[in-house]
């Protein structure tokens, strides 16, 4: 018998908000490679939490390739991270953490985290082996500086399924943010990579860019109509200010993720959470256990009791979260203001 706290319905802010066209929308959801299988885990991904379902193995695992990068943004949470230790994940850790997760099934992984994915050396080694290994989608995000030449095909051939570019805005904002890149540079990247990867990888991977809403308000449209060609999918994200100490909380928030996903970073670490950056609340490491083993383990089970019981302002990363507390902006079709 649940009790009348754990009966409540979960919330489930949106974290990203789509400027694209309906069609659009709809070309990137039904053509994926394997597009049945990704019906199954969004079903699991949104029911799971609301029932309180622990799955035997998560149903996403985020890999931290590197926690290097070769920007320094001033938005980004980057600089508020306390434990400055910089490095790239060894591969030999890296297999073992997938030949795992293809043992059950696992649907996705995701290559980035706090850092700049395209910094580790043997990143194309690491699609590689994970779509060998069964894993059906395979993505990272990244800020787009090295995605040209040996590198760019390289990911094509080694069958990456979809990778988001960060834009932050157009010339002036992107140009002040994202330096010493350049707004033009980004765009010939963008478009020579688009053109690469449908002419030698059937339309793999897919291609999205995203924005920081702050920096596209003012003319969304001219945003969207520049890069509509040259992408597959045009997203943007609410400002989030990375400074505060105390973040405005809902306390009678739950959190999701517990359900749903593990994160693990370069070095084998596992945080409570993906929105943890400084590791204030380390659940496991992959150099001594395995995934499974942290997933259903005791801690994972208590922090999960924690916000069934609505106390999860009681774990320190979730005091500093912003994402129960996202501005909801909703979706801008075609860069509708």
């Amino acid at each position: 018998m649940k009790t009348d706290k754990e009966q409540q319905e979960m919330k489930i802010n949106h974290h990203q908000f789509s400027l694209d066209s309906y069609e659009r929308e709809r070309l990137w959801e039904e053509c994926r490679q394997h597009f049945e299988d990704y019906c199954v885990n969004r079903y699991q991904w949104f029911s799971y939490p609301r029932w309180h379902y622990v799955a035997p193995f998560p149903l996403h695992v985020d890999f931290e390739a590197s926690f290097r990068c070769n920007l320094d943004c001033p938005m980004c949470f980057r600089p508020h991270i306390a434990k400055k230790d910089y490095g790239d994940m060894d591969f030999a850790l890296y297999r073992k953490g997938i030949d795992e997760c293809a043992e059950h099934g696992l649907y996705s992984i995701r290559l980035s985290w706090r850092g700049e994915s395209t910094l580790n050396p043997r990143l194309v080694e690491m699609v590689e082996y994970a779509k060998k290994k069964g894993i059906r989608e395979v993505s990272f995000i990244t800020n787009g500086r090295l995605l040209e030449g040996g590198l760019a095909e390289g990911l094509v051939r080694a069958g990456l399924d979809y990778i988001t570019v960060s834009i932050d805005g157009m010339e002036q904002h992107y140009n002040r943010l994202r330096k010493p890149n350049t707004f033009r540079e980004i765009t010939e990247k963008v478009r020579n990579f688009y053109h690469l990867k449908n002419r030698i990888g059937r339309g793999f991977p897919r291609l999205k860019i995203q924005a920081i809403w702050t920096y596209i308000k003012d003319d969304p449209g001219s945003y969207y109509r520049h890069f509509k060609d040259i992408t597959d999918k045009i997203n943007f994200d609410p400002e989030n200010d990375y400074s505060l100490r105390e973040v405005p909380q809902d306390k009678d928030f739950i959190c999701q993720y517990p359900w749903q996903r593990i994160t693990i970073t370069w070095n084998g670490e596992i945080p409570l959470c993906i929105s943890d950056w400084n590791l204030h609340t380390k659940i496991g490491d992959l150099r001594e256990h395995t995934i499974q083993e942290v997933w259903l383990g005791k801690a994972m089970e208590s922090y999960r009791r924690t916000q069934l019981d609505r106390e999860r302002l009681s774990i320190p990363c979730c005091t500093m979260c912003h994402r129960p507390s996202t501005e909801q902006l909703g979706d801008k079709p075609e860069g509708e203001t």
